[in-house]
């Protein structure tokens, strides 16, 4: 019963969705909702009807009143498939001459200039001709698919690039033009067209797919009754497989299975050779198989330097054949390749390696000393299945491909020299401890086995030092055995001593080599190391945009030795360019061609790399990848390629240094969110103080002037004219400060939003605080106000209505905080080419705690006096933000026997006429 109990508690479980597949549902849906939809007609060979049956449904979905466009159709000398072309826009091939050749192509622009609701593009693997935009049709399928565009195509199943090996080995014909396996697997409808082989093969007896002629060429090659028999059972499998997969992903986004996700990624790795294509096919379809990631190393060793221009290509080309099939592409570095696999392998937690079949002759000298790397994988640990790839097509291209590897045989002129100097100084030592230091032979051979070591240091490769091993034991034969200046022997003994002192010789020196290539190799991994944290440390410091791309392309330009173009995102455009150039007296122009400049521009708007090295604009000069942080692209960066396209590692340094480019503009972009931020909640927190200081002040002056208005109104035959001309003061007094307020507020706003205009004008001083004083003492006439002038004319440039607000401002507040009676100074004098003045009263001075504050908005000492209620706090803060637009500064301070003195000045110089 528990067991049960156990049983149905462990099914509910189970049965709940997995929170994070759904979440990758939704998110792949969503992004999916963005973009077109793509049909693919799937069929095994040409001839199966694959094109006919596109063209059927087009007809359909016109008469459901679709927007259904021909882009392109392959002209099939098959009369019931163009007839169908009838009754269907065509917005034509474009016509490309190529080496005197016209070619019809698949006009993109057009298409996407056209814009319909479906578009049929047929053969989807077709190779473009190379003044189009892209290398492959796919990919312009891919960007008509971004347009919203929904993609009805073709495709054979030779042509997905996973199976290439496969279809390979069965037709014995290899097929180029390809299709990455994610693009086949993320199609949104993949439809088998399929008929027996039999009958394919009688269309074409009939003449229905190809002319007599080609199909009797088709029947000797490829067209074969074996062959298609086998590219249907394979067409039908990986039909099968999708459709299985689309049917567990329906039952995990419904929770109706465990969701166990595989975590042991595939590791294929690849070398040169020509057999590494099919090992990183293999991983990956084994990757697909069990859902895993597929990662495929390379490890470059010492003798990676001396590569021919063929085995760089080969590289290059598995690296992108691995990018293609959705592989992690990872290059580390070590002499010792098994080590090197192994530690990566744990580090990854890799319990799978596929590497391809080492075909060096089992007879050849060496194979003692590098045993085959595939035994030393098996022998070097316990846990890791190894999965062994041959390469069949090895036999036929083994004279083509087999060579003698350089690093270990290469002997230049100049190393002879050197080895030959060293043995020389070797011998004439050894001479000296012989002749007349009367030292044993013992000590001989150490001198010799000593120079050995130093010209394996000195020199490059295996072969010039096992050269000088045997040299050293002919020298040690001929000047220090007898009988001596001869190579003859008269004591046995040496017959041994002869051989273990070469293979001493040998292994010291072989090993001190590999010694120091490690040591250069680790400098060299060092040397990056320390490079890329400069890098990172110099973006951490940069301090606004152009900083950080300046920094990020200084260092890429340096570490690759390229001319270096960066730009960045400015309202959906490219905004001026960064460059830094390779060499500043000979500046490459190259990158800034309008051609270059649109291969940015695409860049930057589809997000994807291109140029140079890509399947995307291929021709251009430059290699342009964006620069992304967390699906939002910042901006594109470029680099030359007129030396030739980049290589593995000068691709992974100039992506790291992007990606920390990308990180750090992403910082400055949040740092500029988060100030933007401050800003608009320091804005709604004054609105709030504005609000709230107002509220009181407001209500209560106009409820004054209700209240006395009222009282006129009701009253007005029983009041004295003594009380009435009392209300009505007090009415025009609460409306003169209203008036004050509004205008505070108003200029408070404009300062704020930088909105001010200073229009400075030569002005006389007197003037101005005269005009302002009269002001003032038209509404408070229970104080005391004098005035101090220079008896000599000052004339200062200023905006005089401004200044006027400054010096009312300040005597109100003298007056707010003053008792009745007192005295209220007003100064002005000129002192050091400035004009200074001074607000001087006899009140109850300023507190130490609010002196810091008080010419801050909305702030008031909170003092508990009659006028206390008429203090919105904006009048000193206008007064520090006009005092500052005229290039001033102004302060306030406590007189010694009571009181505070506000003053402020402005610089005496030559009329201006500008905004603040």
């Amino acid at each position: 019963m528990n067991l049960i109990n156990q049983g149905v508690i462990e099914i509910e479980i189970n049965s709940r969705p997995d929170p994070n597949y759904l979440l990758y549902q939704i998110n792949k849906e969503d992004s999916k909702s963005r973009s077109g939809k793509l049909k693919i007609f799937f069929g095994y060979a040409a001839g199966v009807g694959k094109s006919y049956e596109m063209l059927m449904e087009a007809h359909d979905m016109k008469k459901l009143g679709k927007d259904v466009v021909i882009g392109y159709i392959e002209p099939h000398a098959r009369p019931e498939t163009m007839a169908l072309v009838r009754g269907l826009e065509n917005i034509g091939p474009k016509i490309i001459e190529y080496r005197g050749i016209c070619l019809r192509e698949f006009d993109l622009d057009k298409a996407l200039k056209r814009k319909p609701e479906i578009i049929l593009v047929d053969e989807f693997a077709h190779t473009n001709a190379k003044s189009k935009r892209h290398r492959k049709r796919w990919q312009d399928v891919e960007e008509l698919l971004q347009a919203g565009i929904d993609v009805y195509t073709t495709l054979n199943v030779q042509h997905i690039e996973s199976l290439n090996d496969i279809v390979e080995s069965i037709t014995h014909i290899s097929v180029r033009e390809t299709v990455p396996d994610k693009i086949f697997d993320e199609a949104d409808k993949v439809e088998l067209i399929d008929i027996e082989p039999d009958e394919l093969l009688k269309r074409f007896s009939d003449g229905k797919i190809y002319s007599k002629e080609q199909t009797k060429r088709a029947f000797n090659n490829f067209f074969t009754k074996k062959n298609l028999f086998a590219l249907r059972e394979i067409a039908l499998r990986r039909t099968a497989d999708r459709v299985n997969y689309e049917v567990e992903s329906a039952r995990r986004a419904k929770g109706q299975i465990t969701v166990v996700p595989t975590s042991d990624p595939i590791l294929a790795c690849i070398s040169t050779s020509p057999s590494s294509s099919r090992v990183i096919r293999t991983a990956a379809r084994m990757a697909e198989a069990h859902h895993s990631k597929l990662i495929v190393l390379y490890v470059e060793t010492t003798e990676s330097e001396n590569l021919s221009k063929d085995d760089k290509e080969r590289l290059n080309a598995n690296f992108t054949l691995a990018e293609q099939l959705g592989g992690e592409n990872v290059t580390i570095y070590g002499d010792d390749v098994v080590e090197q696999i192994i530690q990566y392998a744990k580090f990854r937690n890799v319990t799978k390696i596929i590497i391809g079949k080492n075909h060096n002759n089992a007879m050849n000298f060496f194979r003692f000393y590098a045993r085959d790397i595939v035994d030393k994988l098996m022998d070097s640990n316990s846990y890791i299945d190894v999965y062994v790839i041959p390469n069949s097509a090895y036999n036929k291209k083994l004279r083509k491909h087999s060579k003698i590897r350089k690093g270990i045989f290469k002997i230049s002129m100049k190393d002879v020299l050197i080895a030959s100097v060293i043995m020389f100084i070797a011998t004439l030592i050894a001479l000296f401890l012989d002749y007349y230091l009367k030292f044993r032979e013992a000590n001989v051979i150490m001198v010799f086995i000593l120079s050995i070591m130093i010209i394996y240091i000195k020199t490059t490769g295996y072969m010039l030092g096992f050269i000088y091993s045997i040299i050293s034991v002919l020298l040690f034969n001929y000047f220090f055995t007898a009988p001596r200046y001869s190579l003859r022997i008269y004591d046995k003994s040496y017959l041994a001593t002869f051989p273990i002192m070469l293979i001493v010789a040998f292994i010291m020196g072989t090993l001190t080599s590999k010694l120091q290539r490690e040591a250069n190799n680790s400098l060299a991994r060092e040397s990056r190391t320390q490079i890329l944290y400069r890098v990172s440390r110099k973006l951490l410091s940069a301090n606004s945009t152009s900083d950080v791309v300046s920094i990020g392309i200084k260092y890429i330009s340096r570490l690759l030795e390229k001319t270096v173009v960066c730009y960045l995102l400015n309202e959906d455009k490219l905004s001026t360019p960064f460059v830094y150039y390779k060499d500043k007296d000979k500046k490459d122009s190259t990158l800034f061609s309008r051609d270059e400049e649109a291969v940015a521009y695409w860049t930057l708007l589809n997000g994807k790399e291109a140029g140079a090295g890509t399947n995307t604009f291929y021709a251009a000069k430059g290699y342009y990848m964006p620069l992304k942080r967390q699906g939002k692209i910042l901006g594109v960066i470029g680099i030359s390629c007129v030396d030739g396209i980049l290589l593995p590692e000068q691709k992974f340094i100039f992506e790291t240094v992007a990606s920390q480019i990308s990180i750090a503009l992403d910082r400055e972009v949040l740092s500029e969110i988060e100030k933007n931020s401050k800003m608009e909640i320091e804005s709604e927190r004054l609105r709030s103080n504005l609000l709230r200081s107002i509220s009181h002040d407001l209500r209560s002056p106009l409820a004054g002037i209700k209240g006395a208005v009222t009282t006129i109104i009701e009253n007005g035959c029983l009041i004295t004219q003594e009380t009435r001309n009392q209300l009505l003061q007090g009415i025009y007094d609460d409306t003169e400060w209203l008036i004050r307020l509004v205008e505070n507020l108003l200029s408070m706003t404009r300062f704020e939003e930088g909105k001010v205009k200073v229009n400075k004008n030569v002005e006389l001083v007197e003037e101005v605080v005269y005009e302002a004083v009269q002001r003032t003492t038209k509404r408070f006439k229970d104080h005391k106000i004098k005035v101090t002038v220079p008896e000599n004319v000052i004339m200062a440039p200023m905006d005089g209505s401004l200044i006027e607000q400054v010096i009312i401002n300040l005597i109100d507040n003298s007056l707010k905080f003053s008792p009745q009676n007192s005295l209220i100074e007003v100064k002005a004098y000129e002192k050091d080419e400035n004009i200074f003045f001074e607000v001087i009263d006899e009140g109850i001075g300023i507190s130490d705690e609010i002196l810091p504050h008080i010419f801050d908005s909305f702030f008031t000492n909170g003092s508990k006096i009659s006028d206390s209620r008429r203090g919105v706090g904006l009048g000193l803060a206008i007064c520090k933000s006009i005092v500052e637009a005229h290039g001033g500064s102004i302060e306030a301070y406590n007189k010694k026997h009571g009181g505070a003195i506000f003053k402020f000045n402005i610089p005496k110089g030559k009329e201006e006429n500008g905004d603040g």
